[in-house]
């Protein structure tokens, strides 16, 4: 195992839907650049780690984007964020932390929490970023950070 891994918004969002199903996948809106096999990889990569950490930021911007499904699909997607939220490590990380790093105005709050989030001690070590932002993969990298381009690495195709 390799200690923790923070993942950004896109692929939090392919991580909740496609555990609720993998067929929500190419229904919901804003997973239609992604495929099951993408989901697969994802889960085999999070498996390497320890602990998945995450900040309210990703889980709010997350919360809002699963929602754009209707009927029981929605129900069972909220029903596995809760589960998701229920077994994470949620860090209280300040918006003014973000907003005081160099990078907000070219990323916005959630990447440069995300950053943030890079750059802690966390039991001996840093976690590692899973991002599809190549931007942000490329910011966390010049950063010294360990980071995983998921777009980059995994996928054939153009996901954002």
């Amino acid at each position: 195992m390799m200690g923790a891994v923070i993942v950004d918004t896109n692929l939090t969002i392919l991580l909740i839907v496609g555990s609720a199903s993998r067929d929500y996948i190419r229904m919901h809106r804003r997973l239609q650049k992604y495929t099951e096999d993408d989901f697969d990889v994802l889960g085999e990569l999070l498996s390497q780690f320890d602990d998945i950490i995450t900040v309210p930021h990703v889980l709010s911007e997350t919360s809002n984007l699963i929602r754009q499904v209707v009927g029981q699909a929605h129900r069972l997607i909220l029903a596995r964020f809760q589960v998701f939220v229920e077994t994470v490590v949620e860090l209280p990380i300040a918006s003014l932390i973000a907003c005081q790093r160099l990078e907000f105005r070219q990323l916005g709050l959630a990447d440069s929490v995300l950053l943030h989030v890079c750059s802690l001690d966390l039991a001996g070590t840093r976690p590692t970023l899973v991002t599809v932002d190549s931007v942000l993969a490329d910011t966390a990298s010049s950063l010294g950070f360990s980071v995983v381009d998921y777009k980059r690495e995994y996928m054939s195709g153009d996901a954002d």
